[in-house]
């Protein structure tokens, strides 16, 4: 992704969503990207899927490349290909991404006929193989039910199969543990590394937990109010946050590594956007702000290290960093 500006065009005003979000997902890896509700991650999914509701939504600059095309030069029947086939996705809340009135061993097996040319009676074998590959017992007997009659957590599993049906290179997965307990959600991690390591294939997983993010993926970009904070190894990150609002997050997160203490916050709330403040849009709530965050445009990403950057005036020399 280079340089991408998201913005939203209501009649109460310009709602900016991006702006100049820039990063690279290695092959093969998961990526995670983190930050508050309204940080533009989601946003960033449905741009790269190619489903911003437009109007009111438009892309105002930028490229996103992949496989060396720019998906935002491709026309929609192409973008029709490339979804479900080459680049999938896990939505948050699978019972309103799932149609209700389908046999879920149908929703798998529609994406094999459409993408795939498979006939019915090998589609629907081929979706009840992934059914049991995604850890659904009884695969063949539940491949004839309706989403309302699994759990939070099978529903996820089907999901993940509808995902996988068609050996996408990419998926993202947007919260794809959102309202599931803890245990369901550990065993939904699980699946997802399993799998990634026996497909190879290459994730994007958006979250507001770094516990997640520690137990899945390889590199994170943190988000804030549309743009980039940080981004690096999510060992790096999690060893040694440098951005002020990264380590925020941090410091509002249980450890088993730290002494037990009352946990902090980030006082205040991400700001409107349709009206953002001048300079560094974290500055309000920014404990280390100082003259230059509110006189100066906000900073561009700074390099620290081999592949790891902040957008923080703190590290705009390497003194500093």
């Amino acid at each position: 992704m280079q340089d991408l500006s998201v913005r939203f065009y209501l009649e109460s005003g310009i709602v900016n969503a991006l702006e100049n979000l820039s990063f690279n997902v290695t092959t093969g890896s998961s990526f995670g990207i983190v930050g508050e509700s309204g940080s533009g991650k989601t946003v960033t999914a449905l741009t790269i899927m190619g489903l911003l509701p437009t109007p009111p939504g438009r892309v105002d600059s930028g490229k996103i490349l992949f496989k060396d095309k720019n998906l935002l030069d491709q026309k929609p029947a192409e973008m029709r290909k490339l979804r479900g086939k080459s680049i999938a996705m896990i939505y948050q809340d699978p019972m309103t991404s799932m149609n209700p009135v389908l046999k879920v061993g149908f929703q798998v097996a529609e994406a094999l006929m459409v993408h795939e040319k498979l006939p019915r009676h090998e589609a629907d074998s081929k979706a009840i193989e992934l059914m049991t590959a995604t850890g659904i017992p009884e695969a063949e007997k539940r491949a004839g039910e309706y989403p309302h009659q699994f759990s939070g957590g099978m529903r996820q599993r089907m999901m993940i199969a509808m995902a996988l049906s068609t050996n996408p290179d990419l998926i993202i997965a947007d919260e794809p543990t959102t309202a599931l307990d803890v245990v369901t959600q550990a065993q939904i991690l699980t699946l997802l590394k399993d799998l990634q390591r026996k497909h190879s294939m290459t994730i994007i997983l958006i979250t507001h937990d770094l516990g997640i993010v520690a137990q899945l993926c390889d590199e994170v970009l943190v988000m804030y109010a549309g743009h980039g904070m940080e981004h690096g190894t999510t060992k790096e990150i999690l060893a040694d946050a440098k951005h002020p609002y990264t380590r925020g997050l941090l410091e509002s997160i249980t450890r088993a590594d730290r002494e037990i203490k009352r946990l902090s916050s980030i006082p205040g709330t991400i700001p409107n956007l349709v009206a953002v403040p001048a300079g560094c849009r974290f500055h309000p709530r920014c404990p280390l702000a100082f003259t230059k965050c509110t006189t100066e445009p906000a900073p561009p990403a700074f390099r620290i290290g081999n592949n790891r950057f902040a957008k923080c005036w703190l590290f705009e020399n390497d003194e500093a960093a």
